[in-house]
């Protein structure tokens, strides 16, 4: 993901988060879909039959297990702005998990790249008919 936030400068960019359930309300993310091309300095917009390939591609490598390989939600990046959720991300994940999206639950993960490629985050889990909460994140580093 540093990679790409690096690349997309001061453009926001963003994605779906396909995760596995590895234990009691506990996921880890395993792929994210990544579309460079169709945020804005101040707005991220997914376009949706790219990712909707990119959840096909992860439902076919992980044998269309659903109950423990699935769609967790989704993420963007705020490279100017701080990785809470605006307005009108809280706005567009309720929309998701409150019927026009088909799901029950969502989290939106948001990041930005901080100084000499430090790393920052937050994650919010939005579920049908409850106010959004923060959802604690672990990270494993990785090289870049």
């Amino acid at each position: 993901m540093r990679r790409h936030l690096l690349k997309s400068g001061s453009r926001e960019i963003g994605g779906v988060l396909m995760g596995e359930e590895v234990g009691d309300e506990e996921f880890q993310i395993v792929d994210f879909s990544v579309d460079t091309s169709s945020g804005t300095r101040a707005q991220f917009v997914r376009d949706a039959d790219q990712h909707d390939e990119a959840l096909s591609a992860f439902f076919e490598r992980t044998g269309g297990e659903y109950g423990r390989f699935n769609y967790l939600g989704e993420w963007h990046s705020h490279p100017s702005f701080s990785v809470h959720p605006s307005l009108q991300d809280i706005h567009a994940m309720q929309d998701l998990v409150d019927g026009s999206g088909g799901v029950d639950f969502a989290v939106l993960f948001i990041s930005r790249l901080r100084w000499n490629w430090g790393f920052e985050c937050s994650a919010h889990l939005f579920v049908r008919g409850h106010s959004p909460s923060v959802v604690s994140v672990a990270r494993v580093e990785s090289n870049p």
